[in-house]
């Protein structure tokens, strides 16, 4: 029998059911990655798969090496079940994967910021870095959630961190001198401004925001 992700099946040993969870399917490999739950004396509700206890949160397994294995329900995979999936990414330098992985989550917190769904957003954001931290889109992306949401401090801190990667952005320096201008640092937004303008002398909300600055009575 073929199982596809979210998958949850089951074999007995010993009298007991052995649940497992299809986290992802490696065609290439015939290779199934599951989470395991601890062993139970009966099958449990099927509505209530969501709280059985983990027993183990990743291990991959050829295809063929579960004995006579159930098909139990059919379900989704939740990002918080992919932990152990992502450790071994990690540890095992897959980086197609990771990226694969990162760039997934990417693409579901754009999705979310369209839908003003912020906080939701940074999550999935927050994944993709954990995954492959020099993905400044994400960090930048991130930033700008935390400015929707009025946390300007966080905000800045995301941008600098993805200077540190991506260090000629005018989009992210603009950015940090929006912030200042919204905390009320005046000198510092203006700094970030004039830094905008070194890397792009094009940027015209840099010149729009740097001539507002010189007429503090149209400062907001």
């Amino acid at each position: 029998m073929e199982f596809t992700e979210g998958d949850i099946f089951y074999t007995i040993i010993e009298n007991k059911y052995h649940l497992h969870k299809v986290l992802k399917v490696d065609h290439d490999f015939n290779t199934y990655h599951v989470l395991g739950y601890s062993p139970a004396e009966k099958l449990p509700d099927p509505e209530k798969c969501d709280d059985l206890t983990v027993f183990i949160y990743h291990f991959p397994i050829d295809k063929g090496g579960f004995e006579n294995p159930v098909l139990f329900r059919k379900s989704i995979v939740r990002d918080e079940e992919l932990m152990g999936y992502h450790e071994y990414l990690r540890q095992t330098q897959n980086i197609d994967s990771i990226i694969q992985e990162a760039t997934r989550y990417f693409h579901e917190g754009y999705s979310l910021t369209d839908q003003k769904k912020h906080e939701e957003a940074i999550d999935k954001y927050s994944k993709a870095i954990d995954l492959f931290p020099t993905l400044y889109e994400a960090l930048d992306n991130r930033a700008f959630c935390k400015m929707d949401l009025g946390r300007w401090q966080e905000a800045i801190d995301d941008f600098n961190l993805s200077l540190t990667i991506h260090p000629y952005s005018a989009l992210a320096e603009f950015s940090i001198g929006e912030c200042y201008l919204k905390l009320g640092d005046l000198i510092s937004a203006k700094q970030h401004f004039k830094r905008a303008l070194e890397i792009d002398p094009d940027h015209e909300l840099s010149k729009e925001f740097l001539q507002r600055l010189e007429e503090p009575s149209n400062i907001r």
